[in-house]
């Protein structure tokens, strides 16, 4: 079957949105054990989401020389039309990387509020594309 190993990823990752998003939701005003749980859900979606971009590139563009890093994977998925704002995945990958440096807890409100209101709306793209993807595999 084509695109089986995008399809796998692709239940994790609807898993690991599904949970971010319940989260947030449950976190009406920022607590900071919340928000702990809300950042650690959103870096394993982001951790998920670049590998999965890795599979559409592989496995729906078929291109062989796929780079390892998730900066080249987002430049990769960018220039093909994956995704849309590869600026706004390169700043959430930066953000992603700092969020799990952040000991202190210091930026954790911040970067709850980037991911409501800037990141999972990027997660939703990928996962109307990617979905998109498969049904093309389908046919």
């Amino acid at each position: 079957m084509p695109g089986l190993a995008l399809r796998d990823r692709f239940e994790s990752f609807l898993r690991l949105l599904a949970d971010t998003r319940e989260f947030i939701s449950e976190m009406p005003v920022y607590r900071k054990r919340d928000g702990a749980a809300v950042i650690y859900a959103f870096n394993s979606l982001f951790d998920i989401a670049w590998k999965l971009m890795k599979d559409s590139l592989s496995e729906f563009y078929g291109l062989s020389d796929v780079k390892p890093s998730p900066r080249d994977i987002i430049k990769q998925a960018g220039s093909v039309g994956l995704i849309a704002d590869q600026e706004h995945w390169l700043a959430m990958l930066k953000n992603r990387n700092l969020s799990t440096h952040d000991y202190m807890s210091v930026n954790q409100e911040h970067y709850c509020a980037l991911i409501e209101r800037e990141y999972l709306p990027l997660m939703e793209n990928l996962r109307g594309e990617i979905g998109r993807q498969l049904e093309e595999l389908d046919d």
